[in-house]
């Protein structure tokens, strides 16, 4: 119950080298406090927060598979190294076969 009044946003983070050798980049998933986050943190469904963080884009929020697909995508990490970090390497597969499909529309 405390914590579903305090949360204000979770911010995590990877570092994944870049595609063309030097350096790294970030990749973050962020999840803000709105009033859905809060009623399953105070409910006990957070095993539902990916799914308001994955519908709430225009909000801010995003997962790190989206954040992973999006670095992808403009090719400047790898797949390989992207896949590595995912903790769900599928729905990475499949948030780039989306975007792809979605692109040629």
């Amino acid at each position: 119950m405390n914590l579903a009044e305090v949360v204000v946003a979770v911010l995590s983070q990877t570092l994944l080298p870049r595609a063309e050798g030097k350096g790294r980049i970030v990749a973050f998933e962020i999840m803000l406090g709105n009033s859905a986050v809060k009623n399953l943190i105070r409910e006990g469904k957070t095993f539902e927060l990916h799914s308001v963080m994955q519908l709430s884009v225009s909000e801010g929020m995003q997962t790190l598979d989206q954040a992973l697909a999006d670095l992808v995508k403009k090719k400047i990490v790898t797949l390989e190294e992207a896949k590595m970090k995912s903790s769900h390497p599928d729905r990475l597969k499949k948030l780039l076969e989306y975007q792809y499909t979605s692109a040629k529309h």
